[in-house]
């Protein structure tokens, strides 16, 4: 399992969701909406499970468009 991550809307980084899940769960519940209290601008954002990612999973993938 690796955290979920996504978007603050306000301060545009990367925060975590504090959820840790796997591909096939958020595959799953990939058409719901998460209620988040924001780690980096303190406020509750209303996400959409489509516009997260599980941290790290992207990492290996650019990596190998970089060495293609």
């Amino acid at each position: 399992m690796a955290p979920l991550v996504f978007t603050c809307p306000n301060i545009r980084k990367q925060a975590p969701t504090g959820i840790h899940t796997d591909a096939q769960s958020l595959r799953s519940a990939w058409s719901k909406s998460l209620k988040v209290q924001c780690p980096l601008c303190g406020e509750c954002h209303d996400i959409a499970v489509r516009d997260t990612h599980i941290d790290f999973a992207l990492d290996g993938a650019v990596e190998r468009l970089g060495s293609a």
